[in-house]
C-alpha cells in the first residue's frame, strides 16, 4: 500500500520505520495469527496494510482458495462498484455519466465543492435527467463545507434522489456529520482517520453520526481492522463501502475481496484503476462490477506485476 498522509496514512519515512522495526517470527498459520502478528504498527496503518495483505495472501494461497472464502465468502463473484465523474461543466459531467451507464455501471459518484454553488448544481441536474431515475447517483464533497453550507449546497440536489453525501463536512466535525443526517443519508471518509474518530462516529450517545462508513484499507490498517469496524458498523445498522486511496490493482483487489466478505449490496469505490496511467495485473472491471477470479490468494500473479 502507498503511504499518502493526504489520505490520512503515514509518511513514506515512518512507514520505513515501521518496516525497520518488525520483528517477525514463524509464518502465522491461521487468520487470528495475522491479526495477532501486526497488532504492534498501529501508527503505520498503510505499512501494517501492506504486510498483513502480503500474509494473508500467501495464507490462502497455501490453502488453495480465494482470499475471500478464507475471510468467510461463499462464492466469488463480480463486486459491484461506481463510476467517478469528474467533468467540469454540466456537458461534461452529463456525458461522462451516459458513457458509465453505457459501460455498464449502476452507481455514479460525483465530485463537489471545489466549484460554485450554481455550477455544482447545475452539474448534479445535468448528471440527473441524463441517466433518468433508476442509477443510483452519491455526491462527495471531500470535507469542504461547513455544516451551514453543506445545507444550503445539499438542499437543491434532494429532489435527485442522492443516495449518500460523502463527507460533507471536514473530518473533525462529527457533530455537524451527525446533524446533516435528518436531511440525507450522509457518509463518514475523512472522519475514520483514527481509532478515536471512528469510535466518536459509532458510539456517540446520540447513535451513528453516519449512514454509512467508507472503508480505505491504508487508513484502517488493513482488512482485518476494517472487517472489526464494520461489523461494529453492522450492529448499529450503519453501511460500509469500501473504497481505494489511489490503490494499484494489488490493493483494489484487497479491498474487492473485503467488500464480496462484508456484501450489503453497496456499490464500492475500487474502479479507480481507469485513473492511472498503468496498471499491471488489475482485475477487470466489466458491466460494472470487478472481476475477481476464484482463484488462490488476492487472485493475482506475481509475474502479472513484473515481480
Amino acid at each position: 500500500m502507498t503511504p499518502l498522509p493526504d489520505f490520512g496514512t503515514e509518511t513514506l519515512e515512518a512507514a520505513v520505520r515501521a518496516l525497520g522495526s518488525l520483528r517477525l517470527g514463524p509464518v502465522p498459520s491461521t487468520v487470528e495469527d495475522v491479526a495477532n502478528a501486526f497488532s504492534c504498527v498501529p501508527s503505520a496503518p498503510a505499512t501494517r496494510s501492506g504486510v498483513e495483505m502480503a500474509f494473508l495472501d500467501l495464507l490462502a494461497r497455501r490453502q488453495g482458495v480465494a482470499l475471500a472464502r478464507l475471510l468467510g465468502a461463499s462464492t466469488i463473484r463480480g463486486v459491484e462498484v461506481n463510476a467517478l465523474l469528474r467533468g467540469e461543466t454540466p456537458l461534461e459531467v452529463a456525458q461522462e455519466a451516459k458513457d458509465a451507464m453505457a459501460a455498464g455501471f449502476r452507481t455514479l459518484k460525483v465530485k463537489m465543492g471545489s466549484h460554485p454553488e450554481a455550477l455544482d448544481t447545475r452539474r448534479l441536474r445535468a448528471v440527473r435527467e441524463a441517466v433518468g431515475p433508476s442509477v443510483r447517483l452519491r455526491v462527495d464533497a471531500n470535507g469542504a463545507w461547513t455544516e451551514a453550507e453543506a445545507r444550503v449546497r445539499l438542499a437543491p440536489l434532494l429532489a435527485l434522489g442522492l443516495e449518500y453525501a460523502e463527507q460533507p463536512v471536514p473530518p473533525g466535525d462529527i457533530s455537524g456529520l451527525r446533524r446533516l443526517r435528518a436531511l440525507l443519508r450522509v457518509a463518514a471518509d475523512e472522519a475514520l482517520g483514527t481509532e478515536e474518530a471512528a469510535a466518536a462516529l459509532l458510539d456517540g450517545a446520540e447513535g451513528p453520526a453516519a449512514d454509512v462508513l467508507v472503508l480505505k484499507l491504508p487508513v484502517l490498517g488493513g482488512i482485518l481492522p476494517a472487517l472489526r469496524l464494520a461489523a461494529r458498523a453492522r450492529v448499529l445498522g450503519v453501511g460500509t463501502v469500501v473504497t481505494s486511496a489511489m490503490d494499484g490493482a494489488v490493493g483494489r483487489a484487497a479491498g474487492a475481496h473485503l467488500a464480496l466478505t462484508l456484501g450489503g449490496g453497496w456499490a464500492h469505490g475500487l474502479a479507480t484503476g481507469l485513473l492511472l496511467l498503468e496498471d499491471p495485473g488489475a482485475h477487470p472491471v466489466v458491466a460494472g462490477a470487478l472481476q475477481l477470479r476464484d482463484e488462490p490468494g488476492l487472485g493475482i500473479a506475481p509475474e502479472a506485476l513484473g515481480w
